[in-house]
C-alpha cells in the first residue's frame, strides 16, 4: 500500500505527542523540524528498507555517484528500498510534498541526473535474480548490477546481452538501450526484454509488455527511452540467449600509421558484422599533453570463431603495422566476461558522444588525432579521449520506429571524454571542458547528429533529438499517458511536448 497523506499526518501527529520516534537522529540531521522531517518519519514508518541521513552509518558510501565530479551534491535523505511497495511509498511521498529527487540503480549517470539534493530513492539492495530455465527467461529486480546478473547466469550457458562494467545498474543500462559486446551479435540488452514492471505516477505498479493490456506503449518507451522518464523500474525480464566459446583479444599497435589502422580496423568490423565486436580506441600511453607519437591505436573486444580465425581476420591490420600486444585467447563466454570487464570510467570526468555510419573518414581521423593534441593538459592520462564502440551487426536488423531506442542505422558510437583529478585547478577544469566543447564542435561533419542517452552530458547541444530522434514526439505522448504532471523530471528528462522543455 502507498503512503498516504492521511497517514503521513496520523504519524506526524502521533510524533507530535511522544510516539516512537522511526528516526531519532533526524533533528540533529537536519538541524532543524518541519513537514519533510514529519513526512520522512512517515516514510520510515512503513518502509522495509532503510533511511540514511546526513551524518549516518553508510551515508557517504549510499550518496557517492560514479562521476565524482557531481559528489558534492548531497541529498537531503537516501531511501534505501528494499521493496516494491517501499517505491511505491517514495513516489507517494514526491508527489505528495513536491520534494525534488531522484531515482539510483547502478549510480553511473554520467551527468549526475541520479544525484540529488532532495530525495534519492535508491533500489541497489533490490537485486534479487530469477531464472526461469523452462521458459528461457531470467528476471532481474530493479538493483540488480552487471555482476549480479553474471553471477546468476554463470555456468548456465545462458546470458542477456549486457554491458561490461560491473558496477553498472541493469536499470539505467536497459533503459537506455544498452551496449555491450555481445550487441552485434545478440542485440542491444533492450532488444531482449520481455516486460518490466515500473511504479508511474500515480504510483501503481503496472506491468510493460506487448500485447494486450494497454501498456504496449510503455514497454515501447522503455527500450531506448532512457532511465528517470516515466516511473521507478522495480524488475525486468529477459530473454535468454545461449553462449558458448568465443574469442578474446586485446591488440595495441606502436604509436605510428595511426589513421590507416583505424581506417583498417573499422572496414574489419563492418566486414564482420555479427561475429566481431570491437572496442577500438586512440590514446596516450602516458599522462601530460600528448604528441602524434604518444598515440597508440588499441581494439578489444570479443571474436566468436577460433583463435586462428580471428587472426585471420586482423590480417590486414597486422599487415599495416607489427602490433606490440596482441592478446588473442579462446575461451568460455563467461570467462571472456571477467577478461572484458572494466569499472572505467572513474574518477571525474566529461563526455561526449556521437553515432557513426560506415566509419570515420581518413580526413576524420585525421581531425581527432589533431585536437587530441591539443588537450590543455592536467593530471590525469585520457584514456578515452576518442574510442569507437561497434554497435552494427544484430543491432541494425530492427527499425527506428521499432523501440524508443532510434539509432539502428549507426555502425559504431563515437565517445569523446576528457577527465581530471583533484589536484586539478578550476582553471585547468575549464579549460578542458572548453577542449571537450571545441572538439566535439569540430567532429560534427563527420558524424550523425545523434548521442548515445546513456553517454549523456549536460552539455549536450539539441539533446532532445540527438537522444531521440524521430521518436521524440511519440516518447512526450507516452510521458503525457502516464506522467501528465511531470512528476519525473530532471534537466534531461522527457518533457510533455516535443517543443518544450523537460524542467517545465
Amino acid at each position: 500500500m502507498g503512503l498516504s497523506r492521511r497517514r503521513l499526518l496520523q504519524v506526524g501527529a502521533a510524533a507530535a505527542v511522544g510516539a516512537g520516534d522511526p528516526l531519532p537522529g533526524l533533528a540533529a540531521a537536519s538541524g532543524r523540524s518541519g513537514s519533510f522531517d514529519r513526512d520522512l518519519k512517515a516514510l520510515a514508518s512503513d518502509l522495509r528498507g532503510r533511511i540514511v541521513l546526513p551524518g549516518d552509518p553508510g551515508y557517504a558510501y549510499a550518496a557517492w555517484p560514479n562521476n565524482a565530479r557531481w559528489a558534492d551534491v548531497h541529498p537531503r535523505a537516501i531511501v534505501m528500498c528494499a521493496s516494491e511497495s517501499d517505491v511505491r511509498a517514495c513516489i507517494t511521498l514526491a508527489r505528495e510534498t513536491g520534494i525534488p529527487f531522484a531515482i539510483r540503480s547502478g549510480g553511473h549517470n554520467y551527468a549526475g541526473f541520479s544525484t540529488t539534493d532532495g530525495l534519492l530513492i535508491d533500489v541497489k539492495a533490490m537485486n534479487g535474480v530469477t531464472i526461469d530455465a523452462k521458459n528461457g527467461l531470467v528476471t532481474a529486480a530493479a538493483g540488480t548490477s552487471n555482476q549480479d546478473m553474471a553471477d546468476a547466469l554463470r555456468g548456465t550457458g545462458f546470458a542477456v546481452p549486457s554491458g561490461r562494467c560491473p558496477t553498472v545498474g541493469t536499470s539505467g543500462l536497459v533503459l537506455g538501450g544498452g551496449w555491450g559486446f555481445a550487441a552485434t551479435k545478440a542485440g542491444l540488452t533492450c532488444d531482449s526484454l520481455v516486460s518490466t514492471a515500473v511504479v508511474t505516477a500515480d504510483a501503481r505498479t503496472r506491468v510493460a509488455q506487448d500485447g494486450p493490456g494497454g501498456t504496449d506503449d510503455l514497454f515501447w518507451a522503455a527500450r531506448g527511452g532512457g532511465g528517470g522518464n516515466f516511473g521507478v523500474h522495480t524488475a525486468f525480464t529477459f530473454r535468454l540467449h545461449e553462449v558458448s566459446d568465443v574469442t578474446t583479444f586485446n591488440i595495441v599497435w606502436p604509436a605510428e600509421r595511426q589513421v590507416e589502422l583505424m581506417l583498417a580496423l573499422q572496414a574489419i568490423q563492418l566486414g564482420n558484422p555479427t561475429t566481431l565486436s570491437t572496442r577500438t580506441k586512440v590514446a596516450p600511453a602516458r599522462a601530460g599533453v600528448p604528441t602524434r607519437g604518444d598515440l597508440k591505436v588499441q581494439t578489444y573486444g570479443l571474436y566468436w570463431g577460433s583463435p586462428a580465425a580471428l587472426r585471420e581476420v586482423m590480417a590486414p591490420a597486422f599487415t599495416l603495422a607489427a602490433p606490440g600486444v596482441a592478446e588473442i585467447t579462446g575461451m568460455s563466454y563467461w570467462a571472456a566476461r571477467d577478461y572484458l570487464v572494466t569499472d572505467d570510467p572513474l574518477g571525474m570526468y566529461d563526455i561526449r558522444s556521437r553515432y557513426v555510419e560506415r566509419g570515420l573518414s581518413g580526413e576524420a581521423l585525421e581531425t581527432m588525432l589533431t585536437w587530441m593534441t591539443r588537450w590543455p593538459g592536467g593530471s590525469v592520462r585520457q584514456d578515452n579521449m576518442g574510442i569507437l564502440f561497434a554497435i552494427g551487426g544484430k543491432v541494425k536488423e530492427k527499425r527506428p520506429t521499432d523501440t524508443a531506442y532510434v539509432h539502428r542505422q549507426a555502425d559504431f558510437i563515437f565517445e569523446m571524454e576528457t577527465a581530471w583529478g583533484a589536484i586539478d585547478t578550476p582553471e585547468v577544469v575549464a579549460r578542458q571542458l572548453a577542449w571537450l566543447a571545441e572538439y566535439f564542435e569540430a567532429m560534427q561533419r563527420f558524424v550523425i547528429p545523434q548521442s548515445y542517452v546513456n553517454f549523456p552530458s549536460r552539455d549536450l547541444p539539441n539533446w532532445k533529438l540527438a537522444y531521440y530522434g524521430e521518436n521524440l514526439p511519440r516518447l512526450c505522448a507516452v510521458k503525457r499517458k502516464y506522467d501528465p504532471d511531470n512528476l519525473f523530471r530532471f534537466p534531461q528528462s522527457i518533457p510533455l511536448s516535443d517543443l518544450s522543455s523537460a524542467a517545465e
